[in-house]
């Protein structure tokens, strides 16, 4: 018997051998050819992992990202604490939806709830940004639904809402599942208007980090071509370049022959569109041997500044070989060479680039939103943090509030930002600066209020109001009474001296909300009370024009029509610095546009 398995054995073999040698062979070519266009053979394709040139492919050329957009969410809500200007607005959609909402949590007495004055019904909207991790918190509007009663939306506080994403197919629109919780004090649009100056001012608002993410976002990479060797390639190319200690499955999943999920790597969850272009400026694959001659192609292309970007984000993503390139660039003469250079060595964990960095900042404010990014990421480095502390009392404002922001990235604890939350309400920090006292509030993302300066204080004599129920009275020399005028039970009041923190803390332990407080500044800047200047958002800008040598000698700053739309602009999105898009500002985070006026 085995005798006979043995003979069966060694004919099958003779026939394939013969087989191959006639039509098999050719038949076998053709299965795998790139030739083959047969869709339910597109799956097998043995694919090309290099260009026609001879370079190797990178994930651009073979994919684009997917999910890479801000996820529209909305929702309604109760607002309450509202001082009498509440509305029932029974009409309305919005009304109908809270109504049934109370209902299935069994609320009792929910008409007379809704038809108080202290209480109006609101419409809510935001966006969850790409990347996204559950806890994420953004940016809230919130506005008063169409021909209602309600008359002003200032001291109101919204109550926990829920957020969902409108889901629209060719036979079914509806709501997804909660996308987003909401909730936190409203700040109106027009912190100084009345119901006769700007009424509609007082209708909606805005809650700073009001919403917190209740799912995670992650994105993704489409294959133009599929194929489930090159997605399996690519996600193992990923992974090897940004490992995940202690975790079996890496960022990158081959989910699909044409799909690969995409967690942001924890290095640039702040700064998720570099995250994206380093993806995109990696090597499909790539030999050894390979990857030595592109690295000394990229070392001679990273030296001259029309191609110098590209260079660097392929160096970057390469990883630590690609660090004794980008080393070499920082003796260049150029500046935006050395700049590219530093950007992509701080993300490399090289603190080399720390010095060329804050030189970009002091010198050239093309450069200075990346340039403070980039210090903000080298958090185990000591000569970055001492750079930023510097730059603390430099004379730019934008630069000053820029190096706050990177420290309060890099270390929330550095002792020489160090702030406080004030009663739960918003961050607050005082710092002993060396240049002229200012003091920086936030309308976008972060409530927040610092202090640059210990002897900042409220010129006398002086009244304000700080929201509706509160009086800030300055007409004792160096005394100042704050009053809260209660709706229920008695008036309390603090009596504190007219410097500034001493005014904003009583304010608050009165009960008093960062709307509250921002009101009151904002008037006492108008009121000229402030003894230093006031500043707002004070952030260098992205995408200002950088003017390279030889080249036309033109503003750094030009209308929005003229300029090209760098990568991040077309994206709409953000980074530490910069606000949630779409929300109140036009401004995106963006490559140094040096392409449009050389």
């Amino acid at each position: 018997m085995l005798k006979q398995y043995q003979f069966l054995l060694l004919a099958g073999s003779v026939l394939l051998v013969l087989f191959m040698f006639t039509g098999g062979c050719q038949g076998l070519k053709n299965y795998f050819s790139k030739k083959n266009t047969d869709p339910a053979l597109a799956t097998f394709d043995v694919p090309e992992f290099e260009t026609e040139n001879g370079k190797p492919k990178l994930v651009m050329d073979c994919a684009y990202v997917n999910n890479f957009d801000n996820i529209p969410v909305h929702g309604v809500g109760l607002v309450v604490d509202l001082p009498g200007t509440g509305g029932e607005d029974i009409g309305s959609a919005a009304y109908q939806m809270v109504y049934e909402d109370m209902n299935k949590r069994r609320v009792p007495d929910i008409r007379a709830t809704l038809a108080h004055p202290s209480t109006a019904v609101v419409e809510i909207i935001g966006r969850v940004p790409p990347g996204s991790q559950i806890g994420d918190r953004f940016d809230i509007q919130v506005a008063l639904p169409e021909n209602s009663n309600t008359k002003s939306l200032v001291s109101g506080r919204l109550l926990e809402a829920r957020l969902t994403e409108t889901i629209v197919s060719d036979n079914y629109q509806g709501s997804s599942s909660t996308r987003a919780l909401a909730a936190g004090p409203i700040m109106v649009d027009d912190l100084i208007a009345t119901e006769t100056t700007n009424p509609a001012g007082l209708k909606k608002g805005i809650i700073l980090s009001g919403a917190i993410t209740a799912e995670p976002r992650a994105l993704s990479l489409v294959m133009k071509d599929k194929s489930l060797i090159m997605t399996d390639r690519i996600a193992k190319t990923i992974n090897q370049r940004f490992p995940l200690a202690g975790q079996q499955n890496g960022i990158a999943t081959a989910h699909t022959d044409e799909v690969i999920i995409l967690k942001v790597y924890h290095l640039y969850a702040n700064n998720v569109p570099r995250y994206v272009k380093v993806i995109q400026s990696m090597a499909c694959y790539e030999t050894p041997a390979q990857q030595v001659r592109r690295i000394e192609r990229l070392r001679e292309e990273l030296l001259h500044p029309a191609t110098a970007q590209h260079a660097a984000f392929q160096l970057e993503a390469i990883g630590k070989m690609g660090i004794p390139a980008l080393q070499q660039a920082l003796k260049s003469s150029d500046m935006e060479v050395r700049f590219h250079a530093a950007t992509s060595l701080a993300y490399l964990g090289d603190g080399t680039a720390a010095r060329v960095l804050a030189e970009c900042i002091r010198v050239e404010p093309a450069f200075r939103i990346y340039a403070l990014d980039a210090l903000g990421v080298m958090r185990n480095d000591l000569e970055a943090e001492a750079y930023l502390q510097d730059l603390l009392h430099v004379p730019s404002n934008e630069t000053r509030y820029g190096a706050f922001r990177s420290l309060k990235h890099r270390n929330p604890m550095d002792q020489t930002i160090r702030g406080e939350m004030l009663e739960g309400q918003f961050s607050y920090h005082v710092i002993n600066t060396q240049t002229a006292p200012m003091v920086h509030i936030t309308t976008t993302r972060y409530p927040e209020i610092v202090l640059f300066g210990t002897n900042t204080f409220l010129r006398q004599p002086f009244t304000l109001e700080a929201g509706p129920l509160f009086f800030v009275n300055g007409q004792s020399p160096n005394e100042v009474v704050v009053s809260k005028f209660a709706t229920l039970g008695t008036d309390e009041r603090r009596t504190v001296s007219n410097r500034l923190d001493d005014v904003i803390r009583a304010v608050v332990e009165l009960g008093g909300t960062y709307p509250d407080v921002v009101q009151m500044l904002r008037k006492a800047d108008m009121m000229n009370v402030l003894s230093c200047r006031l500043e707002i958002d004070c952030l260098p800008e992205p995408n200002r024009i950088y003017r390279r040598s030889g080249g036309e000698d033109l503003d750094v700053g030009y209308e929005e029509e003229e300029k090209q739309k760098s990568f991040w602009e077309r994206m709409h999105l953000r980074n530490v610095f910069t606000p949630n898009p779409g929300e109140r500002t036009s401004d995106f985070t963006g490559t140094v546009n040096t392409s449009s006026r050389d």
